[in-house]
């Protein structure tokens, strides 16, 4: 096994497992066409008025910018929110879904994603924590309530893709203030979490993990990578998918796959499965 390639030594890690965590971030978004917004290039390629203010993803996700500039963070969200609406679940998502209802005693997500996918794939609903909330979910911009409520319509905002800006805003139905998005952004101390997810988690991680699954996180935003570093310090075993080296600095399992989510996950699932 030890001079096996590390997708037939996953492949058997992945059979033996029998409680998972699957630990996904923007590169499982990434081949359903969800941009990550990572790379410069491709959000001023999306988003050219803004590269004229030089507002940057980092400056349009956060609360200050929908105090200073509403119409062109309601239009970030709104352009976010349209893309994702246009876009599937990939194969990826539906091979998570079957590992989980046949193939292991328990599993968990844990995903930073907020583009609802998982969800959508048909995930189960206690069986997964959008730590960094969900752009489907809508709270007050005066957080005058802790709840949050569901908002799938789409369009949701009026968009001129031209200037970037947005109108005709949600608003609360508490106290008819704007709405934001309920996602944890950027210096953001008003988000209002989902108490039920966390409770789920909370409650997985009672007993121990056999097998972490990251999947596509850059380590930009390393809090998936950090989980799995823990979950090895514990005895745990981690399988990395990434197309960039890089991605397995903080994680540094050996059992590294340097492909596309999509890509990988219909090879494992041929490998442990078939």
């Amino acid at each position: 096994m030890a001079r096996s390639d590390p997708l037939t030594r996953a492949a058997a890690l992945l059979r033996d497992a029998r409680r998972v965590l699957l630990l996904t971030s923007a590169g499982m978004s990434a081949d359903s066409n969800i941009p990550t917004f990572r790379d410069k290039d491709g959000y001023w390629r999306n988003f050219p008025p803004f590269r004229k203010k030089n507002l940057e993803a980092q400056d349009l996700a956060s609360p200050w910018a929908f105090r200073n500039v509403l119409p062109h963070a309601w239009a970030f969200y709104e352009w976010r929110r349209r893309n994702a609406s246009e876009n599937q679940p990939h194969e990826g998502y539906h091979i998570l879904n079957r590992w989980m209802a046949e193939c292991f005693d328990e599993s968990f997500i844990h995903t930073t994603n907020t583009d609802g996918l998982h969800l959508r794939s048909g995930c189960p609903t206690d069986r997964i924590l959008e730590v960094h909330g969900s752009m489907w979910r809508l709270q007050c911009l005066d957080a005058c309530t802790p709840r949050y409520w569901e908002e799938p319509g789409v369009p949701l905002c009026h968009l001129d893709t031209q200037t970037m800006k947005a109108s005709n805003f949600p608003t609360c139905p508490n106290c008819r203030a704007i709405a934001r998005p309920h996602i944890l952004m950027f210096g953001d101390g008003e988000y209002t979490g989902h108490p039920e997810q966390e409770r789920n988690f909370e409650v997985f991680l009672q007993r121990s993990v056999d097998l972490a699954i990251l999947i596509g996180s850059s380590g930009a935003v390393p809090t998936n990578d950090h989980i799995a570093f823990q979950l090895m310090q514990a005895g745990g075993a981690v399988i990395n998918i990434n197309p960039d080296k890089s991605a397995n600095r903080i994680a540094g399992t050996e059992h590294f796959i340097q492909q596309t989510s999509l890509n990988a996950l219909i090879a494992l699932d041929q490998q442990a499965f078939s």
